[in-house]
């Protein structure tokens, strides 16, 4: 699926700006059918969480101009309400979710950074978050929000459109000079194939 990155942050040094980013996300699902009506979901995502970073200088010249691109591995919980209509199962849920901070990947502009053999200060970075680091957090929760379709294909299992919500508790930066403090929620688009598995003479 498709993430778009929402950015709620403070930074420590003035002229400096955090936008919005674009990513993916792509994840393993298991639904529980209590009944007709209710579920429990849950299992294990992938997502990228992406934001840009700006800087400019006391003159207003820009020195830094790059993407920050998170890698995160989530575990999300959630709470299904759904009807059938037809070949048709709508649904929304809600819940929450945990997760990890995998690696980062930063590509861009900085002058604050090292010449590559070219001589331009051009940065293309790989940083594996392996323990909370002195600019960031490891670990990330927060809570979601879900609605969908469902069409039941054939006796495999259904294909499906979701829209979901994420709202981030925990900031991603720690105490760091360049953001304090980066919130991300994200609002995601998915399409699917969820496979039907029967039990007893169900």
């Amino acid at each position: 699926g498709y993430s778009y990155s929402l950015i709620n942050t403070s930074t420590g040094w003035s002229g400096t700006y955090i936008d919005n980013g674009h990513g993916f996300d792509a994840a393993a699902i298991a639904e529980y059918r209590v009944n007709d009506y209710f579920s429990v979901t849950g299992g294990i995502r992938y997502i990228m969480k992406s934001s840009g970073y700006y800087k400019e200088n006391s003159s207003g010249a820009m020195v830094d101009d790059y993407i920050k691109m998170h890698h995160m591995l989530e575990f999300p919980l959630t709470l299904r309400l759904s009807a059938e209509i037809g070949d048709f199962r709508l649904y929304a849920g809600a819940g929450g979710y945990v997760g990890v901070r995998l690696f980062d990947v930063h590509a861009g502009y900085s002058e604050s950074l090292t010449f590559n053999s070219n001589g331009n200060k051009i940065y293309e970075g790989y940083y594996e978050h392996l323990s909370i680091g002195e600019s960031g957090n490891l670990f990330d929760a927060g809570i979601l929000a879900e609605a969908g379709v469902m069409y039941h294909l054939n006796e495999l299992g259904y294909l499906y459109g979701s829209f979901r919500y994420q709202f981030g508790l925990t900031s991603l930066e720690k105490d760091y000079r360049l953001a304090a403090h980066t919130y991300f929620s994200n609002l995601s688009f998915a399409v699917g194939f969820m496979f039907n598995i029967q039990r007893g003479e169900e």
